[in-house]
């Protein structure tokens, strides 16, 4: 049989490497896939979920933003936000966002589709980079790079694409770490580590972690040539280059203060069992199977780590390679990497030190291991006598174990049993377990033609091109919006401006209320809202929402029973899109059913705060539950309400309740009071004592829907008659008949300062989260001025990094010589299917001057 093997492999011959071939590859499979959706719908790509309703959006705004100059404080996120520190974690630093800024504004959107698949193209290539340092054969790199670029981790992440920037760009971390222990390049390591900080704080967190423990398994490796010096040398890089950063992560870590999603914290038993006990199962399930939709677990349904981008199948090979590298070298510090990820993978805390030990449940770190996969499957593919049966077997058994556990009865009462009720969506579990069959079969058949020494080499690339290109289809087919549902998104959001009723200028500034269906159109159309569908905010709009008993995690969205809020926050119009058969006429028309309580008496018990249901503004009258809203017209199948007890922005108060008061009282009470008095602590209080009087307890009692009209008409006549505004802050003018605590429906943040008549006032944080200033009898012109806390500063450490950056380099270059150098790329320590000659496939280092031999170890193969 060896020497049927070598008259059939052909002698090997060099060739340049193929990074434009795997570029190429990976764009490609991603676009021709996506091609028949952007033909449909006119060149748009309308998906699913957080793709429609924040990545468009956010695209765009920012697009504008970047445009207009804007870089400071932004208006049109949730009640207003920074900028930086609001965007820093989607796409503010990333070089993808900035590719579509130099574009033709109207090319912006139609833009996603080409980007996401150039972001798979580059994922491909620098995969392919990488794993060819550890794999000969350029074929078996090439599926490498593939199998990285298409895994489930990255199918999954197309609902978040912004992902994807981070993927793409990770392994050129890895790449840059090899080459500054073995080949002495300093100075890229510093330089990789800022890029990757700057495109993302939260995946560079997890990326510290990983780096650590990937040095600490690869340091015992003979072709890991790593010393006490270099380990110094390599940590000095990488505190250079996270300090190169700090422009971008000083600010995004000071707007993170204060948001309750990263103080959840594991205790007791959640810090080594999970919560759920389908987690690990569905950990388990994503690598032997084509991964579940984000939204809809399939198997293992759960609402438990949903959005947690559990996902990690390879096209074609699943766990082929994997299983058999491990199988086969259970001593390479490969495995050893993988056993160790997996070891965390199924250990809450273990899994949330990737995430700085936050509570939430997160797999958004499996494409770190899923690299070292891909370069196990990669090697595994090209080794002469690697044996895949094993691994073919227990593929085989677990894919029987999801079928079985699929078709498990289920009991729906007492005596009703339910067959194939295991699974959510049904037939698309049976297509993803039939796609992992096929590719099985399939698998074993060019793993077969290997072992009896046929080249497989282009046709196994071509197949897992095509596999990676079914496993496209079925996710985003899957998930992509229906055609009704993407022409409605296209003409009501993109092509939506004409629906807007009335545009703010710079100096007539107002908020907007939509219903849930079309939150963050108003980013698109330029409209101030109080509904955001956006996770990093304000902190101070975090502790508004909380404080008045609106749950505000991932969004704002404050529903009609809320309705004193709609003053408070200088709300004059409503865009509803109403559900079939509930329009603002089909309401008005309709019997009302004698079963149902009456819109008066709900919203008697909204006044009484008795009311605990949120109501749905898709299916019920706005007229009804909020005081002083009238419809106005209907424009592309959108409702228009105006508020006519809008209340403009800014506006003065003379009574207050302490805080101390305010916290004994029912959330619902002290929403409704917000209207007519300002919430102060008790140091403000005294300060203020002058100008502003205490509430009375008489005073302090639930209002009543007529008070609440009364008290947005003294608001109306106490307000600024000029409001201009911009990135940098706002101007307003206000005349009063005594002195007064002027409010402003804007979110605290210390990077604000204030003058009023030129002269520097306090700007004093109220009402659980906003902004007031002094003013005195008469006109009084108010300036509030924004600057990004921690940018200036962040902005000086860059600078100084990038000098002790640059001294760095300079020193390591003069005393560094030629002493101790290698020029090696690649480490092979394997017999290849590529039949190449020795000669050709090993690089020895340069012999050092006479001094004691290296270990045989330590001299292992390298090219």
């Amino acid at each position: 049989m060896a020497s049927d093997n070598s008259i059939r492999r052909k002698p090997a011959r060099y060739t340049r490497e193929r990074y434009l071939t795997s570029f190429l590859l990976g764009f490609l499979i991603f676009f021709l896939c996506t091609l028949p959706i952007l033909i449909y719908e006119k060149g748009y790509f309308i998906y699913c979920g957080d793709f429609i309703l924040q990545q468009i959006p956010f695209l765009n705004l920012l697009n504008d933003s970047v445009r207009s100059g804007q870089f400071g404080w932004n208006w049109l996120t949730d009640l207003g936000s920074d900028l930086l520190a609001s965007y820093s974690f989607y796409l503010i630093g990333s070089p993808f966002f900035w590719i579509t800024v130099l574009l033709p504004r109207s090319l912006v959107t139609f833009s996603i589709p080409v980007i996401l698949a150039l972001k798979h193209g580059i994922a491909s290539t620098t995969a392919y980079a990488y794993i060819r340092r550890f794999v000969r054969n350029k074929n078996a790199a090439l599926i490498g790079g593939l199998l990285y670029s298409f895994s489930g981790f990255q199918l999954y992440n197309i609902f978040f694409n912004h992902f994807h920037d981070v993927t793409a760009l990770f392994p050129l971390m890895l790449i840059a770490m090899e080459e500054n222990i073995n080949n002495r390049r300093r100075g890229w390591f510093a330089v990789i580590v800022a890029v990757m900080a700057v495109l993302n704080y939260y995946f560079f967190c997890g990326q510290a972690v990983f780096l650590i423990l990937y040095y600490l398994i690869r340091m015992k490796a003979p072709d890991f040539r790593t010393s006490w010096k270099k380990f110094f040398l390599l940590l000095a890089e990488a505190l250079i280059g996270t300090a190169l950063a700090a422009f971008i992560l000083l600010p995004s870590a000071l707007g993170l203060l204060g948001n309750d999603r990263i103080n959840d914290l594991l205790y007791g038993l959640d810090t080594v069992i999970y919560r759920d006990d389908t987690t690990i199962w569905r950990i388990i399930q994503t690598f032997f199977m084509p991964s579940d939709p984000p939204s809809t677990p399939i198997l293992f349904i759960s609402e438990y780590g949903k959005w947690s981008s559990i996902g990690g199948y390879f096209p074609l090979f699943g766990m082929l390679g994997v299983i058999t590298y491990m199988y086969t070298h259970r001593k390479h510090w490969a495995t050893r990497m993988a056993w160790l990820c997996i070891i965390f993978a199924m250990i809450p805390f273990l899994n949330s030190l990737f995430q700085t030990a936050n509570g939430y449940y997160y797999a958004r770190w499996f494409y770190m291991p899923i690299l070292i996969f891909a370069l196990m499957t990669a090697r595994s593919l090209d080794e002469e006598n690697a044996d895949f049966v094993p691994a073919i077997k227990i593929s085989a058994v677990m894919l029987a174990v999801f079928a079985i556990i699929s078709l498990l009865p289920d009991k729906a009462d007492k005596d009703t049993v339910i067959w194939f009720s295991m699974t959510d969506e049904t037939g698309f579990f049976y297509i993803t377990l039939g796609i992992a069959a096929l590719s099985l079969l399939i698998a074993g058949y060019i793993l077969d033609a290997k072992k009896r020494g046929y080249r497989i080499g282009a046709a196994a690339v071509l197949t897992t091109a095509v596999f990676s290109a079914g496993c496209v289809c079925s996710t985003i087919y899957f998930m992509a919006s229906t055609p009704e549902w993407a022409e409605s998104y296209i003409r009501t959001y993109i092509d939506g401006e004409d629906t807007v009723y009335e545009k703010p200028a710079n100096d007539n500034f107002f908020r907007s209320d939509t219903t849930e269906t079309i939150e963050n159109c108003t980013m698109i159309w330029g409209l101030p809202s109080i509904r955001a569908f956006h996770s990093v905010v304000s902190p101070s709009i975090m502790e508004f929402y909380n404080t008045i008993g609106v749950v505000r995690d991932v969004a704002s969205r404050p529903d009609m029973s809320h309705y004193t809020i709609r003053g408070l926050l200088s709300v004059k119009y409503m865009y509803r899109m109403p559900v079939e058969g509930y329009s603002y006429s089909d309401l008005r028309n309709a019997e009302k059913s004698s079963s149902d309580p009456g819109t008066d008496e709900l919203l008697k018990k909204l006044n009484n705060g008795s009311q605990k249901k949120e109501i749905n503004a898709e299916k019920e009258d706005p007229t009804e539950y909020l005081p002083g809203f009238e419809y106005l017209t209907e424009r592309n199948g959108i409702e228009i309400y105006e508020n006519k007890l809008f209340v403009p922005m800014g506006f003065a108060y003379d009574k207050y309740i302490t805080d101390r008061r305010s916290d004994e009282m029912s959330k619902e009470l002290r929403e409704k009071l917000l209207m007519k008095m300002l919430v102060l602590t008790d140091e403000q209080a005294e300060k203020y004592k002058d100008i502003i009087s205490e509430a009375s307890k008489d005073e302090q009692h639930t209002p009543s829907k007529e008070d609440y009209e009364d008290w947005c008409r003294e608001k109306q006549a106490q307000s600024c008659s000029s409001f201009s505004y911009d990135s940098h802050g706002f101007n307003a003018e206000i005349t009063l008949d005594r002195p007064s605590l002027v409010f402003f429906s804007v979110p605290y943040s210390k990077g604000w300062s204030a003058k009023v008549n030129g002269m520097d006032t306090d700007v004093e944080k109220v009402s659980y989260g906003f902004v007031a200033v002094k003013c005195g009898k008469g006109t009084s012109k108010i300036t509030f001025d924004y600057e990004t806390p921690g940018l200036r500063t962040g902005a000086i450490i860059s600078c100084l990094a990038f000098f002790l950056l640059t001294g760095f380099v300079a020193v390591c270059r003069i005393t560094a010589g030629n002493s101790g150098c290698y020029t090696s790329s690649h480490c092979y320590d394997y017999e290849s299917t590529m039949g190449v000659p020795g000669s050709q496939l090993y690089c020895s280092p340069p012999e050092k001057k006479k001094k004691k031999k290296k270990s045989s170890k330590k001299t292992a193969a390298k090219k």
